[in-house]
């Protein structure tokens, strides 16, 4: 009965969002585009900005849903974070596109906010300090990480979501590289996030590329 609970919140996790705004309103298969991330910015650079906001809403429903059905089933602390979990992992690695899926941070986020809102609040304040010692999103959030087990036991006293924050931090810390994330990229094209979020909508066209003849989109908003 466990298993089939945990395999339901692997299910939860996998609906490849992303993949699926991608094809329905770009034509693309966004596993194949820009970092391959099947996730929210790699939307937003390749396909468009508001496509992003519907992924970006998706993976916070799918994040505060594993927590909140997991006290619905009333799962004990172990229960819930084997299910936030096993909703990572179904992100990440989805059945639906073969293996392939987006980094889960966004759903990480929703979830921890369910969960335990505080250790967020300790998280941004990490992020923040980590952002201005050593100039780099990437290693802030690499920082954060690592010190996510020590602010989930800080606010809930439980070993068992102190476990939880491990496994979620190692599956992060294994899985993005600095060479597919897409906050990287966009800095290689846009001076900031802000500037990207705030640019004036572009026309869609078709660009050839004369070397591979492959289409590369250009989307409005």
């Amino acid at each position: 009965m466990e298993i089939g609970m945990l395999a339901m919140f692997y299910l939860l996790g996998s609906i490849p969002a992303a993949w699926l705004v991608g094809k329905l309103v770009g034509g693309r298969d966004i596993s194949h585009v820009g970092s391959g991330n099947v996730g929210v910015m790699n939307v937003a650079l390749n396909v468009s900005r508001w496509a992003a906001l519907v992924v970006f809403l998706v993976e916070i429903a799918k994040g505060i849903a594993s927590v909140l059905l997991a006290r619905k089933l009333g799962l004990g602390e172990a229960m819930t974070g084997l299910a936030v979990i096993c909703t990572l992992i179904g992100t990440r690695w989805s059945i639906w596109i073969y293996g392939r899926g987006g980094r889960g941070n966004t759903l990480i986020d929703a979830a921890l906010l369910a969960l335990a809102w505080p250790c967020m609040l300790i998280g941004l304040g990490v992020w923040i300090i980590a952002r201005l010692l050593l100039h780099s999103s990437f290693r802030a959030t690499r920082v954060w990480w690592l010190s996510l087990p020590v602010s989930l036991g800080l606010v809930t006293g439980s070993w068992a979501y102190v476990l939880m924050g491990a496994a979620l931090a190692l599956i992060s810390l294994g899985t993005n590289k600095i060479d597919t994330d897409d906050h990287t990229l966009l800095k290689e094209r846009w001076p900031s996030l802000w500037a990207f979020l705030t640019a004036p909508p572009r026309k869609r066209q078709e660009q050839i590329d004369p070397a591979n003849k492959s289409a590369v989109w250009l989307h409005r908003w």
